[in-house]
């Protein structure tokens, strides 16, 4: 059953890591501008999170097991789709379909673990199924490399085809079948007005990159604004709401989900979506070499996890977190003026290797500190909130990388992006790094033990 629940999760996260790495392939075969297509990543992403909530819902209402089989086989069969549309807008309708199936395997999968596991296995099971999270981003660019390079982007897709049929029967096979909980109502307003200002505001963004002065990206901004506006009264007024805001109230919470705290990720995100194009499209690399080289970023984040607890007892929270960010940003700025040769690519790796660490810092310093200072009451609705903002905030970093990116293309007056567009939006990324970490100072209690004596001037900052 834990391997079944680890596959699945496995399956969702490689999805996006593998895509980028072929989205200049992609995009010659559909004879688009690649930033055009960074729709195709970001759509997946909005459909996950806005869909979210309604995994635990659906999962009481119609049962975890017959809902991780039906969302297995439409992961599948839009895979399947994918690799034989004959049009863009087949192809990104079919990638937000996928979002929408994947928006339940994982939560779901995560539930039927902790229902089915006993206590005494827990903690081992647990540790199993985390290993997708942090194994799939580092081995996903460089097979989506190898696959492209030696076949087509289109096996991408078709891979996932005879997994999630073997999926479907094991899941019959191994997971058992809780009976549904009939009694549990759904906020059906609620959730259409969340989904629909998150798929409103986060496909503006993303539009955007197509021309800041075409009319539709802005409405839809401006739809999904008052969207949100609704959905926010919506939830404050509701006896039982899709998604419970209270733990908002709480500075820390609220630093690391929607504040600077959320922000200081947004570079190491964006890093995931415009090197494997710089380093294609800007330095020449091949598809499986810019693939190898994106293994060092995980790689050191991978080696820092053991160290970690350590490093944030010895040195403080505080301390400890503001070096991460400060080698977040060393890390892009030695990749501003790195070339092709022999010297960039040593020095391509040994500032991914940083990144990597810094993200294993920064990630696991902010995540300590959204739960830290909630009560066990706040905790259930925290979590849905957190992993909401965790999954828009992804989508953001797409969409804000593609915008950026075609904002300096169309300013150096070229049709498609250049080694000094990529350069230049990395210098953005950069610059948004450095504000957040500058506004985070002040919001970072010396240790997470200090959190309740420093909550006044948390709130003050």
């Amino acid at each position: 059953m834990v391997i079944v629940v680890a596959t699945m999760m496995f399956m969702v996260q490689l999805d996006v890591s593998v895509l980028v790495i072929a989205l200049p392939q992609i995009a010659r075969h559909f004879g688009v501008p690649v930033v055009s297509l960074s729709l195709a990543v970001s759509i997946y992403l909005i459909m996950l999170v806005a869909f979210l909530p309604l995994s635990g819902w659906a999962a009481d209402r119609f049962g975890a097991r017959r809902v991780l089989i039906a969302a297995t086989g439409a992961f599948g069969l839009f895979s399947l789709l994918c690799a034989f549309t004959g049009a863009v807008w087949q192809f990104i309708l079919l990638r937000a379909l996928m979002g929408m199936a994947a928006s339940l395997l994982t939560p779901v999968a995560r539930l039927v673990l902790l229902k089915q596991a006993r206590r005494e296995e827990l903690v081992d099971a647990l540790s199993i199924t985390a290993m997708p999270m942090l194994v799939a981003p580092t081995i996903g660019p460089s097979l989506g490399g190898f696959i492209v390079e030696h076949g087509s982007w289109q096996y991408i897709f078709l891979l996932n085809v005879p997994v999630a049929l073997a999926l479907m029967g094991l899941t019959r096979l191994r997971i058992e079948a809780f009976p549904p909980a009939r009694g549990h109502r759904l906020d059906w307003l609620g959730a259409a007005l969340l989904a629909g200002a998150l798929i409103a505001l986060l496909t503006g963004i993303d539009r955007l990159a197509a021309g800041l002065t075409r009319p539709g990206p802005w409405a839809l901004i401006a739809a999904g604004a008052l969207l949100a506006a609704l959905t926010g009264r919506h939830l404050r007024r509701h006896a039982a709401p899709i998604v419970t805001l209270d733990a908002l109230a709480d500075p820390a919470f609220r630093t690391t989900v929607i504040g600077a705290g959320a922000v200081v990720r947004l570079p190491l995100r964006a890093m995931l979506f415009l090197l494997p194009l710089m380093f294609q499209d800007g330095l020449g690399f091949s598809p499986f070499l810019a693939g190898l080289m994106l293994i060092a970023l995980n790689g050191g984040d991978l080696l820092t996890k053991p160290v970690l607890g350590h490093w944030f007892d010895r040195y403080g929270f505080r301390r400890t977190s503001l070096v991460g960010c400060a080698l977040i940003l060393a890390a892009l700025a030695a990749l501003l003026p790195v070339d092709g040769g022999p010297v960039g690519v040593v020095v391509i790796l040994l500032a991914l290797v940083a990144a990597g660490i810094a993200r294993s810092i920064v990630f696991t310093g902010m995540a300590s500190l959204t739960f830290a200072a909630l009560d066990k009451a706040q905790m259930s609705s925290g979590n849905v909130v957190a992993n909401i903002s965790m999954q828009m905030f992804n989508a953001l970093a797409v969409s804000l990388t593609a915008l950026l990116l075609g904002v300096a293309t169309a300013l150096g007056g070229r049709a498609a992006p250049a080694l000094a567009d990529y350069r230049l939006t990395l210098g953005a990324i950069t610059l948004i790094g450095l504000v957040s970490a500058l506004l985070l100072v002040r919001q970072l209690p010396v240790h997470l033990r200090d959190l309740d004596g420093g909550r006044d001037r948390i709130e003050r900052a």
